[in-house]
């Protein structure tokens, strides 16, 4: 396979040319400057707060993005492998910074381009656009959906919305790092009744807990539990 033909399959993996024909992905290889970059295991990829210039496609390996609350409380960590898009809905808008941390887990690809040039591709293809507006709409839409959940439902509908909302639907090892106090404290429910939610979780193989971390075991189970049929 030459180095076309591998671009081409690794573009058209990603949500944001999903649609694309051959011909215009071709197009696109020949005319644009893609940089591409090489992190080891444990090398930070992307700083919380740092500006997002530029596009970062993950075309190789994963990366562990880790979220912090503004408190140092709470953290929501998880995992996203290759092939896949970072942050894409930090690119435009009023806050254009990242929200979290990525660490390289392995030997890991990035491919990026600059917010510039990015735009001239979405003018000439409408079809990138479209992805896009559909991609930051779905994660607009779940927070307005989490905020709902988290006034109503019970315990284990209000924990699946916060963690569906914060991770990505293709993320693996995701894990929520906190003491347990401070989550029931932050979902307003007393320890008991946090606590049977809890183990009715872990009874069903959707989780396993510890005093300080929850780790998701199965994330499609814990998107079962609600009863939106809507993609994540």
């Amino acid at each position: 396979m030459d180095s076309m033909d591998s671009m081409y399959d690794v573009l058209l993996q990603l949500p944001l040319f999903q649609g694309v024909s051959r011909a215009k992905i071709s197009e696109l290889i020949e005319k644009t400057k893609f940089h591409f970059l090489k992190y080891k295991s444990g090398e930070q990829i992307v700083s919380k707060g740092e500006e997002c210039t530029h596009l970062k496609f993950l075309i190789s390996g994963c990366v562990r993005s880790e979220m912090v609350n503004k408190s140092g409380k709470i953290r929501v960590s998880e995992v996203l492998c290759a092939p896949n898009v970072l942050s894409p809905n930090h690119l435009f808008g009023r806050n254009t910074n990242y929200p979290s941390d990525l660490y390289a887990v392995e030997e890991t690809g990035i491919m990026q381009i600059d917010k510039q040039t990015f735009i001239r591709i979405m003018q000439d293809e409408s079809i990138i656009l479209i992805n896009l507006l559909n991609i930051i709409s779905r994660r607009s839409q779940k927070s307005v959906e989490t905020f709902l959940a988290l006034s109503s439902g019970n315990v284990k509908e209000r924990l699946a919305f916060w963690v569906l909302c914060f991770t990505q639907r293709k993320s693996i090892d995701v894990r929520v790092i906190c003491k347990q106090k401070d989550l029931y404290t932050f979902f307003g429910v007393q320890r008991s009744v946090f606590m049977n939610a809890l183990n009715e979780l872990k009874e069903d193989g959707i989780i396993d807990y510890s005093t300080r971390e929850i780790t998701i075991l199965d994330r499609e189970k814990l998107k079962a539990i609600l009863t939106t049929d809507d993609d994540d």
